[in-house]
């Protein structure tokens, strides 16, 4: 590198003056040797020139409440992140995490086809949207937004641990505690705004890179709503219209998360698998035999249904808090759909009951009991199209793309009609009944396999359904894939000749597509999170 020349230099007294020979060395020598610039360098230099500190804490959260309109959010300053961790160790250290819990993360951005070579490392948490997610999705209202500062807190007492509201965050926000049964999340350090302090990410970053700012409300929704504003890469905030904002350089509109292609599975939900097929299944068995007034195929109808009924409690982290669920039925699907089974339970019992119960009735009663007996089949048969309703928009309403309604819908009432096939087939065993359960199977299988056929290009560009496709040929996957299809044909072989065996080579292959529908799911999160779908 050739020398530089400083101009600056004194000239020597009598002399010609002789320039000073300078180095890049020198150059870092010098920058070396002045004041480290850290939140606690920037505080020592205030407090020594400035009596009044208003200027320095106005660096860090605002000095007033925010005011009509307006809401607390995050301001992150992407030039100044480096990915030193140090707001997620002050995060975790003052509220007094979990080892494995974080409440704040750290990820990178990447600068795709236009700027390969870019690259950013982001800091992440709660955006304490405008419409968060998490709340509309509570069934047992565990969330509330502080009217005042704007801040998404979540009640501990008040949740039952069902997780809801991890599928409805499109961010990986909130994080269950397996300890405690119940999902916590980031409140903004509320405690510490409210005495003038500032959140412990905020205070504990060397670079600044994180303070709290006044935002108006109007503002978040319009950027939201138009997708401007809030960080390239991460999901669209038009679901939830997140607070936070991003300022500090410009980020490429092809950035993306450098994890996004990581084809990490998605946690199974053993219980949710069971809850969905059995009852699906058995109300399938049970419209079969209410019709045809089967009663063995209404005894095993029952029993599937109910033994789904009892899985779904081992999903709650606190079962005995579920009475509460009517405290949702405003926004929460969740809530809609413990409701819409809760009405199906009786018939579900009725329907089997029903051929025992008519031999105590008097004969005064028995036409009374014959009408009311003939409302039950197709009033069994309308609220389970209900209840199963609810289960698929449990799913469509979290946005992830791969649990879209086209996809949800055919998958769900796919299992209903393919067991009432098969229960219509029990009770009237004919080749008519055992073609039309035949070909409702081929018919749900064909559509899971042309998903899969639709996405087979790997070099194809990624999408979420691509992304899914690739996670169902994973080598730990392929056992699912592959026993689903084997068990279903397995059914349409044997549907002719033993349509019980049938039945249940069907539940095992439609348990197993199930266990694939959550654990293969493009989850969207922000950049570098875990991305955990929930597990407990």
């Amino acid at each position: 590198m050739p020398p530089i020349v400083d101009l600056t230099a004194p000239a020597i007294s009598g002399a010609a003056p002789e320039p000073e020979l300078r180095t890049l060395i020198d150059d870092l020598l010098s920058e070396q040797k002045k004041p480290l610039q850290t939140p606690v360098a920037r505080f020592s230099d205030y407090h020594d020139r400035e009596p009044d500190l208003k200027a320095h804490y106005r660096n860090l959260i605002p000095l007033s409440l925010p005011g009509e309109g307006e809401q607390y959010a995050f301001e992150v300053s992407l030039d100044r992140c480096t990915a030193c961790k140090s707001c997620v160790a002050a995060c975790h250290s003052l509220n007094g995490l979990d080892d494995d819990e974080a409440w704040r993360d750290i990820g990178t951005l990447v600068g795709g086809r236009a700027e390969p070579k870019w690259k950013q490392t982001v800091t992440t948490a709660c955006h304490h949207c405008a419409e968060p997610g998490c709340l509309s999705g509570c069934p047992v209202g565990a969330y509330e937004k502080d009217r005042t500062t704007g801040v998404v807190r979540h009640l501990d007492d008040q949740c039952i641990g069902c997780s809801y509201c991890l599928l409805k965050c499109p961010y990986d926000v909130p994080k269950y505690s397996k300890k405690r049964g119940i999902v916590r999340k980031c409140d903004m350090c509320h405690g510490r705004l409210a005495a003038g302090e500032a959140p412990a990410c905020v205070q504990a970053c060397p670079t600044g890179a994180i303070r709290i700012v006044n935002r108006k409300v109007s503002k978040i929704v319009l950027e939201g709503l138009s997708g401007v504003g809030f960080l390239t890469g991460a999901p669209t905030p038009a679901t939830t219209l997140p607070a936070t904002r991003y300022v500090g350089r410009e980020v490429p509109v092809t950035a993306h998360a450098a994890d996004q292609e990581s084809l990490a599975l998605q946690h199974t939900h053993l219980p949710l698998v069971l809850m969905l097929t059995l009852t699906q299944a058995g109300l399938g068995l049970l419209i079969a035999a209410a019709f045809l007034k089967s009663t063995p195929v209404a005894l095993a109808g029952a029993g599937v249904f109910f033994a789904g009924m009892a899985a779904s409690v081992l999903h709650l982290g606190r079962p005995l808090g579920a009475w509460r669920f009517f405290l949702g039925l405003r926004t929460s699907w969740l809530s809609r759909e413990i409701l819409a089974f809760s009405m199906v339970a009786p018939l579900a019992m009725l329907i089997p009951a029903a051929p025992f119960l008519t031999r105590f009735i008097p004969i005064q009663l028995a036409a009374l009991a014959d009408k009311f007996l003939a409302t039950l089949p197709p009033a069994l048969a309308v609220l389970s199209l209900v209840a199963v309703f609810t289960s698929v928009m449990i799913y469509v309403d979290t946005h992830r793309t791969t649990w879209r309604f086209s996809i949800t819908a055919k998958r769900f009432f796919g299992t209903l009609i393919v067991f009432a096939g098969l229960g219509l087939t029990i009770a009237l065993p004919t080749a008519i009944t055992a073609v039309i359960a035949a070909a409702a199977i081929l018919l749900k299988l064909a559509t899971e396999a042309r998903f899969l056929r639709d996405h087979q290009d790997p070099d194809a560009e990624w999408t979420p359904d691509h992304h899914t496709a690739r996670l169902m040929r994973l080598r730990s996957m392929t056992a699912f894939t592959n026993g689903r299809f084997a068990a279903a044909l397995g059914a349409v072989a044997t549907v002719g000749y033993n349509p019980w065996l049938a039945a249940a080579l069907m539940l095992l292959a439609e348990l197993l597509e199930r266990a694939i529908f959550f654990r293969t799911v493009h989850a969207p999160k922000m950049p570098g999170s875990p991305g955990r779908c929930g597990s407990h």
